[in-house]
């Protein structure tokens, strides 16, 4: 294992036995003893291997995994359940044996994989603290020193003093996540543990995650919330039937993943060039709409287009294409479909990131209170969207997403094209003056003044 290496996982594979009895259970073991008593290759010692072998099959729940993490690196782990994420996680951490292959970890490793799952019901949470700071490696001084510290983390107040069986699920999560993060760890490994707890323990939980990589802490970090992953990974995983199916950027990853997961019917008329299928209204305007046609340069994409994103840009009111505009002011961005089968409620939506990839704002024609007329194959609709940039200035991505709703929910459904990593637009500061506001975004706000 080179130096520069936190995490190697070599060959690693984890079988289960799935017996087909309860007896099986014994008698298949003791065949396979009793065929050791014979020469290995004599015909008793094949039979009885074969007969204990009938009892029993074989479920893998990772196969031939092989990776490095390298040290104050952060990666992302994405798959379905039942993929082979957490077993991973949990031979990485040292928890579980694999069957086959090996991983290899330096450095102090602290693991949240079932956060709360060490303390004992019947102590209260200051013993707790105690008891599990011991098991992370922490001496009673050092425990002693950083009790206040986690506790003010918790924020659990007096309750510290009373068993943890009358905690609520919450404080549990808090105060584990506050003891487990207090070892300030060489390697973090998380499993879904931020995905618990009030929208203040998670900001919490990722400012305290961002300080630790701040510091060159390795980030080992399982999440189904891809737009979490995408945030905090600079590396991802994706795990598809104990296998590695793809490893590299995080968008991609993700993009990869709602790929494998969606339809898996991908029209001809899909791949051919934009220029080939623009409709007719379309065409006296062809050379300077693909000149600034964004969709070939999305950063990720997915989705079987029967509804397809032809043509995607950006516009100022007076017909300007560009990428940049003013604190406040407005943007057009106008986005070509056409489908290539018939799409009964056609449906478009935009989701803008910031610089951290954080997601500013999303809506689409539904929140807009606009309903499309069906198309028929072959349709096609532009659709010219205008935006008053009320952000913070930087820069900015967006994605464009295009499909049906659901019949009962409208904010579920199909997507049948998605475009991520489009732009950049760059919102522009003023020159001179008070700026409109400070912050994220602009929220709307009235003030009023009453003198005596």
């Amino acid at each position: 294992m080179s130096e520069d290496s936190a995490i190697s996982v070599e060959n690693v594979s984890k079988a289960y036995r799935i017996w087909a009895s309860s007896a099986s259970r014994l008698t298949s073991p003791s065949l396979e003893v009793l065929a050791g008593i014979f020469p290995q290759q004599s015909s008793p010692a094949k039979q009885l291997r074969e007969y204990a072998a009938s009892s029993y099959r074989d479920f893998y729940a990772l196969r031939d995994i092989s990776f490095k993490v390298k040290r104050g690196e952060s990666m992302g782990i994405i798959g379905r359940n039942g993929s082979g994420k957490s077993t991973l996680l949990q031979i990485i951490a040292g928890t579980l044996q694999p069957s086959a292959g090996q991983a290899k970890v330096q450095g102090r490793v602290a693991a949240l994989l079932e956060l709360g799952s060490g303390f004992n019901p019947e102590f209260t949470g200051r013993e707790n603290v105690h008891l599990n700071g011991a098991v992370l490696g922490l001496t009673r001084r050092e425990i002693g020193e950083r009790f206040d510290a986690i506790t003010g983390f918790a924020e659990i107040g007096d309750f510290i003093d009373q068993p943890v069986k009358t905690y609520s699920s919450g404080m549990l999560v808090r105060l584990a996540f506050a003891v487990a993060i207090s070892t300030e760890p060489e390697i973090l490994i998380v499993d879904e543990a931020l995905s618990v707890g009030d929208i203040f323990f998670q900001q919490r939980c990722f400012s305290r995650i961002r300080e630790l990589l701040a510091q060159g802490t390795t980030l080992f970090f399982v999440s189904h919330d891809t737009a979490a992953i995408q945030n905090l990974c600079a590396r991802a995983l994706l795990l598809e039937s104990g296998q590695i199916r793809y490893v590299g950027a995080p968008e991609e990853c993700v993009s990869r993943y709602h790929a494998r997961h969606g339809s898996t019917s991908v029209p001809a008329a899909a791949d051919k060039p934009a220029e080939s299928i623009l409709p007719d209204f379309f065409l006296k305007q062809t050379p300077e709409y693909l000149q600034h046609n964004l969709v070939p340069r999305a950063r990720a994409r997915h989705g079987a287009r029967q509804l397809e994103i032809i043509i995607a840009c950006i516009r100022t009111p007076s017909g300007h294409f560009t990428h940049q505009a003013g604190l406040m002011q407005p943007l057009r961005i106008e986005v070509l479909v056409r489908a290539h089968a018939p799409i009964a409620q056609p449906s478009c939506g935009l989701h803008f990131f910031d610089r951290m990839n954080n997601l500013v704002y999303a809506a689409g024609n539904l929140q807009l209170g606009i309903h499309f007329k069906p198309l028929e194959a072959g349709a096609a609709a532009l659709l010219i969207y205008t935006i008053t940039m009320s952000v913070q200035p930087g820069p900015y991505t967006f994605n464009i997403a295009v499909g049906e709703p659901g019949p009962s929910d409208a904010n579920s459904g199909r997507f049948y094209d998605v475009c991520e990593g489009l732009g950049p637009i760059d919102i522009i500061a003023p020159n001179a003056g008070v700026w409109p506001f400070y912050g994220i975004a602009n929220l709307p706000m009235q003030m009023e003044v009453i003198y005596e």
